[in-house]
């Protein structure tokens, strides 16, 4: 099941012509592709392209966290072999890839909070600014009571 996942969304193309410039570990891919002078935008740990799957050595134990009846991690974990373990096949993947989805978020939401306050501080720029004031128009919406203009205090 996995290979025929990594089959069809190998067909399908997440790519930009930029780089991901993210401090620390990039979550994606960013496999440049010659041909379409593309980088890969897919996560690194579900890139069926461009990430290979570890060498499974025959001591390593599975170390699923066993989940409770009402779907909590409890402090138990699978002690299985990780080769014959096939409850909790790529637990490891799908959990970083849980992770990673939820840095992204954080980073959409963080660049949704810098426009947002972007937009605000123009606003408040332009907000006492003779230039604004003196493009406005008064109307006089009595003409027939004119404005009475308060003398100077000499």
């Amino acid at each position: 099941m996995e290979k025929c996942f990594a089959k069809y969304e190998s067909q399908t193309s997440f790519g930009s012509i930029f780089k991901t410039r993210i401090e620390g570990n990039s979550m994606f891919c960013d496999f440049y592709n010659l041909q379409h002078k593309t980088y890969c935008k897919r996560l690194k740990v579900l890139c069926p392209d461009h990430a290979k799957e570890p060498k499974v050595g025959g001591h390593e134990v599975c170390g699923c966290p066993i989940l409770n009846d009402d779907f909590e991690e409890t402090t138990e974990i699978c002690r299985a072999a990780k080769r014959k373990c096939n409850k909790h096949y790529c637990w490891e993947k799908l959990r970083r890839a849980e992770i990673d989805m939820e840095r992204v978020r954080q980073w959409q939401k963080i660049e949704e909070l810098v426009e947002q306050e972007r937009i605000i501080k123009v606003a408040m720029s332009n907000r006492a600014g003779v230039v604004g004031l003196m493009l406005h128009q008064t109307i006089d919406h009595e003409p027939h009571r004119p404005m009475k203009v308060p003398e100077p205090v000499t």
